[in-house]
């Protein structure tokens, strides 16, 4: 057995296997979930068993990378409209726990390397502990060790605190998950609305004659006809697809796709709404089809010329969760889902076109997303340097974090267009992050007991007081001040303590994407507040 363990590939899945295993049992409603692996880790690293530290990074860049290409589409349209208040609540949370590394460094006479340290570890930034290092080795490179001793200290319990705090925090709040997702879709409905379909008889005379592409229907309003109903010389009645040369008369039902809003519009110019029977026959059927060509993503609808050549009609485009009401300026992006109507052979020849290899839906286009994380890699290394000599660098994590957010937004890097599927980010997110947790506690395990032991129990509880006054912080003031919505608050705790175990907590509270996107759009400037204070407090330390 013993030589077994020797292997650290089969300790890491052992590791891995054991607390997923874990963090699925359930008491009372609550789980570990991810922060399960972490205490697995910890277990073994006591019995001296490690992981690799690459093995922990890559894990680490894999999960914040898969976090901000599923966060970035709706990251800046979120960071607008809440991002001051994000950065008045990083910035408190953060310099409170500055003036409590100051006050406990203070009182109990604690090396002001090994403080700086403990800083670091309470906000569990990484980057943050290498600014630190950067600093003090440049005032004391004998002392630089002791910032990583600090760190190792405050460290556990503060990843390990925090996410267990998430699961409890909807009770401690006494506010319901379901209600707050209720609220933040009811929000993003009113901000983008849903697409409906309603029905009106043509009663307006000037449209008597008039071909459907005369009317010019997006000049008014965002909307898209998909089927006529026509009375056909015999009497029967017979549904036909919304082509530009379908020729309207009154007594014509239409069939108009588009937001509430504006279909009331298309209520005044064409007629009173009816709701009759308009199953399409066959002659007009309507299909959901995927985009998987990468030749017409970035293209616009109006330069496929989808009327003329194809003779179908786009009525939605679903991208992301969001229903988009298509014009002709709308893009098309890989992993689109267009709704069409069209008769059955038009429809047929259109999805070759745009759905010619559907097995393209399951695959992530790799050059892109391997560019991302060498751009972000390479980001995360560049140093910045401020005045009094002061340099900072935001990691490998850091760096690839930032750039997937902008790779995840724009959807492309250069001529190379992105496509994850969710399944495959979905990997990436959760391998990376037992990868991460694993190999963290493991390599804490190995010390936590040492160093409690050196330094006392009193060492410990300073470095705890700093991450519970930041983690009160931010609950007092986006709770009872700025009331925002339970989920937002998920996602900001974890976003202030830049701790990605206590996102995936948070994570597996909701089935929206709210907390990660919360996450994300504080991230970074969290990131930064904690990479300058790290290297401040160092100075400030130093003359106390």
């Amino acid at each position: 057995m013993s030589a077994l363990l020797a292997d650290q590939m089969l300790v890491l899945f052992a590791i891995l296997a054991i607390g997923s295993w874990l963090g699925s049992v359930s008491f009372r409603g609550v789980s570990l979930g991810g922060a399960a692996v972490f205490f697995v880790g910890l277990a073994f690293g006591h019995f001296g068993k490690t992981i690799p530290k690459p093995v922990m990074d890559l894990g680490l860049l894999l999960f914040v990378y898969a976090v901000g290409l599923q966060a970035g589409p709706r990251f800046f349209r979120t960071f607008r409209k809440q991002g001051r208040d994000f950065v008045i609540v990083a910035g408190i949370a953060i310099l409170a726990a500055g003036l409590v590394t100051l006050v406990v460094a203070r009182l109990m006479s604690i090396p002001f390397a090994v403080a700086a340290g403990m800083f670091t570890g309470a906000v569990t930034n990484t980057p943050a502990l290498a600014g630190a290092i950067d600093a003090m080795s440049r005032i004391d490179p004998a002392q630089a060790a002791n910032v990583s001793v600090g760190y190792g200290i405050a460290y556990p319990f503060s990843i390990v605190a925090v996410t267990l705090l998430i699961p409890f925090l909807p009770k401690l709040l006494r506010r319901d998950v379901k209600t707050a997702e209720a609220e933040w879709l009811a929000a993003q409905q009113a901000e983008q609305p849903a697409l409906a379909k309603r029905q009106f008889r043509v009663t307006n005379p000037n449209l008597e004659g008039k071909r459907l592409a005369e009317l010019d229907t997006h000049r008014m309003s965002q909307v898209n006809i998909s089927r006529v109903m026509q009375q056909s010389k015999g009497g029967a009645a017979q549904v036909v697809a919304a082509t530009p040369d379908v020729v309207l008369h009154v007594g014509n039902v239409v069939l108009v796709v588009g937001a509430e809003d504006q279909l009331e519009k298309m209520r005044l110019l064409i007629g009173e709404e009816v709701e009759v029977p308009m199953e399409a026959n066959t002659r007009a059927i309507s299909r959901d089809l995927y985009v998987t060509e990468a030749k017409l993503a970035g293209k616009r609808l109006m330069d496929l010329h989808v009327w003329d050549r194809y003779n179908v009609v786009i009525t939605r485009i679903r991208r992301q969760g969001l229903e988009i009401a298509p014009v002709g300026t709308s893009t098309l992006e890989l992993g689109d889902a267009l709704r069409v109507v069209g008769d059955t052979p038009a429809v047929e020849q259109f999805a070759k076109l745009v759905s010619g290899d559907a097995r393209r839906m399951d695959e992530t286009n790799m050059v892109p997303f391997l560019i991302g994380l060498v751009l972000g890699v390479a980001l995360g290394l560049i140093p910045f340097r401020f005045p009094n000599g002061l340099t900072i660098k935001l990691g490998a994590a850091g760096g690839a974090f930032l750039v997937s957010l902008v790779l995840g937004h724009f959807g492309r890097i250069g001529p190379f267009r992105l496509h994850v599927p969710a399944a495959a980010a979905n990997l990436s997110k959760e391998l990376g992050l037992m990868l991460f947790l694993g190999g963290a506690g493991a390599n804490a395990g190995t010390q936590l007991v040492k160093v409690i032991e050196e330094q006392g129990p009193g060492l410990f509880g300073a470095a705890a007081a700093i991450t519970i006054v930041a983690v009160i912080l931010t609950v007092l003031i986006t709770h009872f001040i700025l009331k925002m919505n339970l989920l937002t608050i998920l996602g900001l705790v974890a976003g202030v303590m830049t701790n990605p175990p206590a996102l995936a907590a948070a994570g597996k509270q909701s089935t929206t994407d709210v907390p990660a996107i919360t996450y994300a759009s504080a991230f970074p400037v969290v990131l930064i507040f904690k990479i300058l204070l790290a290297q401040i407090l160092v100075q400030v330390l130093r003359l106390l």
